[in-house]
């Protein structure tokens, strides 16, 4: 089968496709033939070595995090899938034609999504879902500010936050104004032309996906006893975001994805209802890995990028 590894560390150029054995499943996983899957910031960031996990990376490796597909196989102990299940979740090394894995990090895919927007959601779906609902905890009538609010993260998190009736503003670049709008976000700020502190204040919650000097704006932007979440790991314990967050009596947390299969549930229901969209921005064959990969490192991409296999 083709999969895409790293040798090195390093830049695009350093994914290569390769040639490697067909997985052979356990009693209790499933062998799943992939459709479709996509690509995250996390995977740039191990990609070129920066992330924490790379230290203990035994290379060469296999990226990947999210995926869509059809169950090939199903070991004998697994009672919940059966051959020809289309499914997506969220598991490691999915960069591949096949994927062995425990029925445990997938649910069934909604028949009116594609396998594409399917392979957009698990990471970044859940990450928006525990930052607005379990560590934000947003109710109706809150005021939240969603910096990046076009983004993989950010645009699923918008929709949440509209889900349990907050009022939300949200941050983009102008040319994603309109995009942010339709997703429900009732205060649209351009970030490149507008400074967002004069734009909100006396917030509930906010939730940041850049840190450094949009984090420090963004705390003073939350009302005392209110809370904020810090998305990128290596912004983690910043100790001016933390001197500044205890100033003004500000809950700040960075959070690590907790995977919850009931969680991703939720999702693919509400994808099902048509209550949650999933953007797909642009869509790569696997010969343009690279290019996916420098696209995400843009940082301009509207919604998520996918692989299509």
């Amino acid at each position: 089968m083709k999969a895409i590894i790293i040798k090195e560390f390093g830049g695009a150029d350093k994914l290569e496709i390769v040639d490697t054995e067909k997985p052979q499943i356990k009693d209790d996983q499933v062998l799943v033939k992939v459709k479709a899957f996509g690509i995250n910031p996390v995977d740039t960031k191990i990609r070129s070595g920066s992330h924490i996990t790379s230290k203990t990376l035994q290379l060469p490796v296999i990226l990947g995090k999210d995926i869509s597909g059809v169950i090939e196989k199903v070991g004998k102990n697994v009672l919940e899938f059966q051959v020809g299940d289309a499914v997506f979740g969220l598991a490691s090394q999915t960069y591949a034609e096949y994927v062995a894995l425990s029925p445990d990090v997938i649910v069934k895919k909604p028949e009116r999504i594609s396998f594409e927007e399917a392979a957009a959601v698990s990471l970044a779906g859940l990450t928006a879902y525990q930052a607005i609902h379990d560590h934000l905890k947003v109710s109706s009538g809150d005021q939240i500010l969603i910096q990046s609010a076009a983004g993989g993260v950010g645009h699923l998190a918008v929709q949440f936050a509209k889900i349990v009736g907050a009022f939300v503003s949200g941050t983009s670049s102008g040319k994603n104004i309109d995009f942010i709008k339709a997703l429900g976000v009732d205060l649209p700020i351009d970030y490149k032309n507008e400074r967002f502190e004069e734009k909100v204040s006396d917030l509930d919650e906010a939730l940041d996906t850049m840190g450094g000097d949009v984090l420090y704006r963004s705390i003073n932007c939350v009302k005392p006893g209110g809370r904020l979440v810090c998305l990128p790991s290596y912004t983690k314990d910043d100790p001016k975001a933390i001197e500044l967050a205890q100033k003004r009596n500000v809950d700040l947390m960075w959070t690590m994805l907790n995977f919850k299969k009931e969680q991703l549930q939720i999702i693919a229901s509400l994808l099902d209802e048509n209550k949650l969209k999933v953007h797909v921005d642009k869509i790569f064959p696997i010969e343009k890995i690279a290019e996916a990969h420098q696209a995400i490192e843009t940082h301009g991409t509207k919604g998520k990028i996918v692989i299509q296999m």
